[in-house]
């Protein structure tokens, strides 16, 4: 029987950007994660009001994709490097960065949606509130 804790399973970089490690990559990831939230929220701000929508189409679309790349990411290694991984998953943290990500895909299985899915993104404002949690040393 292996002897590490599940929240060991590379040894190394990964797990510590992950986990709540107190390590300098954890410490740049929390910051990107907020950056590109933030960034996010601007995009979606920019979307409601029509002349940006139209005249930055292409700009608030990578800044979408970059963020929910980054986000998806975020929450599938939080999901594995998790000590309790369904205990992270129907946690309300959980909830929240799943949340945070799961408009996007569903909106690309059924555009039809879109005012109801865009609607649940400002979930991710819920996330920020996470990261100050984090770094005040709760969660």
């Amino acid at each position: 029987m292996n002897s590490h804790s599940s929240n060991d399973r590379d040894g190394g970089f990964l797990s510590d950007l992950f986990t709540e490690s107190g390590t300098s990559a954890r410490l740049f990831w929390q910051v990107l994660q907020g950056l590109l939230i933030l960034v996010s929220c601007v995009s979606m701000l920019l979307e409601i009001y029509e002349p940006y929508r139209i005249g930055f189409s292409g700009f608030i679309v990578t800044l979408e994709l970059t963020a929910i790349g980054f986000l998806t990411i975020d929450y599938l290694g939080s999901l594995y490097f998790a000590p309790d991984r369904l205990g992270y998953a129907i946690g309300f943290w959980g909830l929240v960065d799943l949340l945070s990500v799961l408009p996007f895909y569903l909106l690309m299985l059924n555009p039809s949606s879109a005012v109801v899915i865009k609607a649940l993104r400002t979930l991710r404002f819920l996330r920020l509130v996470r990261l100050w949690r984090i770094a005040r040393g709760g969660f």
